[in-house]
């Protein structure tokens, strides 16, 4: 009986522990908005201050990189139709209040 009441209470530790980690790590619905911001603001971006042609932009993603907190999470990764095997991504910048590249996977489109 008492190895199981020991059990019972690993299982309920490792349970609970593991629902609050999980919970922790889900972005609210206030940072969920500003990754829709963001997005659109690199498209803005890409389109008014680079040139890019609409066309050319095969797809642009929000991708939630948790291990960062706060609005710093999000990144946005961009495929051009042009070089589809390059993913580059992008961050909003508060200093500088704009957006900028951070990391490549290509050269084509690098700035």
């Amino acid at each position: 009986m008492k190895n199981i009441l020991i059990f019972l209470g690993i299982v309920a530790v490792l349970i609970i522990g593991g629902s609050i980690l999980y919970f922790s790590t889900q972005p609210t619905s206030a940072e969920l908005e500003y990754s829709e911001q963001i997005k659109w603001d690199v498209h803005k971006y890409l389109i008014n201050e680079e040139n890019y042609v609409e066309d050319n932009i095969e797809e642009i993603k929000v991708t939630d990189n948790a291990k960062l907190k706060g609005k710093k999470r999000f990144e946005i990764a961009v495929v051009f139709k042009d070089d589809k095997d390059s993913v580059y991504y992008y961050q909003y910048d508060k200093k500088s209040g704009k957006v900028e590249q951070f990391a490549v996977t290509g050269k084509k489109h690098e700035e």
